[in-house]
């Protein structure tokens, strides 16, 4: 009865082990969620691109050598859909090397996911969506190798927009 007890309560951690922490987490103002791994912090900045005045709404965790983020960039006026362009200009922004894209959709919305090789051997796998005046991106980097972990595969899968 002793041995089983004990097989019974190093299974039982053993399960407890690999259950990663999940924080629900939904915007209302920006029409998303998503799960992310820890509750997320906000940071909010205005800008100006060739697409005109715009607001960077990002919801972030950063936790050791990884980093978990939903940006949305509200335009004044709605921009021509080019995702190619956005690649185009992510890989300026980042000097990364594009390691594959390919098309996603989410709910009928035509996207993109982007693997892109930083400088410093990191890596970005990132989901963009264009819904009107909205650029939506969700990013994972982390080092090398970690793009495909199942923390990460939840987290850009959790991804959804919400209807008004």
């Amino acid at each position: 009865m002793r041995r089983l007890l004990a097989a019974l309560c190093i299974a039982a951690w053993g399960l407890g082990a690999g259950t990663a922490v999940a924080f629900e987490f939904s915007d209302k103002e920006g029409r998303f969620a998503v799960t992310f791994p820890a509750e997320p912090t906000r940071d909010k900045q205005e800008g100006r691109s060739a697409s005109g005045p715009h607001i960077h709404t990002t919801w972030e965790v950063d936790q050791p050598g990884r980093h978990f983020s939903v940006t949305y960039t509200q335009y004044a006026v709605a921009p021509v859909k080019n995702y190619d362009k956005n690649v185009m200009g992510l890989l300026a922004a980042t000097q990364g090397k594009l390691l594959r894209q390919a098309r996603v959709e989410l709910d009928g919305i035509d996207g993109r996911e982007i693997y892109t090789q930083l400088p410093d051997n990191t890596v970005m796998r990132q989901r963009m969506f264009q819904v009107g005046n909205r650029l939506y991106q969700a990013v994972y980097a982390g080092p090398f190798g970690t793009e495909s972990r199942a923390d990460v595969r939840a987290f850009m899968e959790s991804f959804r927009l919400l209807k008004d």
